[in-house]
């Protein structure tokens, strides 16, 4: 191997193991952020389950609070304090419903207000017309848009807008993200049912997952270094074909070392079909050993400058004016004295 072949072959060599070490590095990154990603999901999981849990307890609470009814105003103001103090965990609202579907208090009040006066005012009297939607079904379906729900008494005269308004309070949907709604029966004292207690919460503004900046910049540093490896290694290939073809005579060198670039491994493996067993050796006319390519022979000292081709060491013959595989001229050729010309 000629020490053109080696350094290449070294540097493939580095090349590779850089390659090999940067995906070994940016898969364990990848690895590492999947890892962090689910703890903080678990995490996400968790903080849900413990806030659903506390309002379970805190609903049941209540409810054996409310023993008659009307229902005791402290114990409402207490669940307006309650409600602002929750307000960090995500919206809370509370509300019960009597046993014929009557309501009997919500917190928080505006919004509760609002809604009710939108059912009274626009609801209520197509039930008549046959159309049944009832006033719980309506809260559970509006509750997180209350403030933006536009009153009856706001379209006067707009008859395009009502119709768009009462389409709009037809669909009952829960539009919120991650909400959850509770429930509680309301009993006197001596057993008989009251109505329901309900609580609906909202889930708190949830932060998008940021991920660890460490691994993040481990990840992306190893994905430049594969990147930059594999270009390299591209352009080795070629590069050692042309040379390896050079050395073993192949007179296609070239179309060899484009095929490789264009289509790298595949270029790679039929060359590697293709190309001659041996590669070309050359011999000393003197004493018949081979030699390295040098201007002398290493073994009888024999002057080779005429014997090969300066550009592409073919074997040359004496009489020969130009290289058979190269079309340089010979130094044999070019020092030739010139013929004298016919004396006339």
């Amino acid at each position: 191997m000629t020490t053109k072949k080696k350094l290449i072959t070294r540097m493939a060599l580095g090349a590779g193991t850089v390659l090999a070490i940067a995906l070994l590095t940016g898969g364990a990154a990848l690895a590492l952020l999947h890892s962090d990603h689910e703890r903080w999901e678990y995490g996400q999981k968790r903080e849900h389950e413990q806030v659903v849990e506390r309002s379970r307890k805190y609903l049941g609470e209540l409810a054996k609070r409310i023993a008659r009814l009307p229902v005791d105003p402290t114990l409402v103001g207490e669940i307006e304090s309650r409600y602002f103090e929750e307000q960090a965990s995500g919206p809370m609202r509370v509300w019960a419903m009597g046993t014929s579907g009557e309501f009997l208090f919500g917190v928080p009040k505006e919004s509760f207000s609002r809604l009710n006066a939108v059912y009274d005012r626009d609801i209520t009297p197509r039930l008549k017309e046959g159309v049944f939607f009832d006033r719980q079904a309506f809260l559970l379906g509006h509750l997180d848009d209350a403030d933006d729900l536009g009153l009856p008494g706001e379209l006067t005269g707009d008859t395009e807008g009502s119709g768009d308004v009462w389409a709009r309070l037809r669909r009952h949907e829960d539009r919120s993200d991650g909400s959850f709604v509770l429930s509680a029966p309301l009993k006197s004292a001596d057993g008989v049912a009251l109505g329901s207690l309900y609580l609906k919460r909202q889930a708190a503004e949830r932060e998008y997952y940021q991920g660890d900046e460490r691994f993040k910049v481990l990840g992306s540093a190893a994905g430049a270094s594969a990147v930059l490896a594999f270009i390299f290694l591209w352009i080795l290939l070629p590069t050692w074909v042309y040379v390896d073809g050079c050395e073993r005579g192949v007179r296609r060198a070239r179309l060899f070392a484009f095929l490789t670039v264009i289509s790298s491994l595949i270029g790679l493996v039929v060359y590697l079909i293709s190309r001659p067993d041996e590669g070309k050796t050359l011999a000393c006319p003197a004493c018949g050993r081979e030699v390295n390519g040098g201007a002398f022979c290493p073994h009888c000292g024999r002057d080779l400058s005429a014997s090969f081709c300066a550009t592409c060491r073919y074997p040359l013959k004496p009489d020969w004016a130009f290289c058979p595989s190269c079309r340089t001229e010979t130094r044999s050729a070019a020092a030739a004295p010139a013929e004298p010309e016919p004396a006339t």
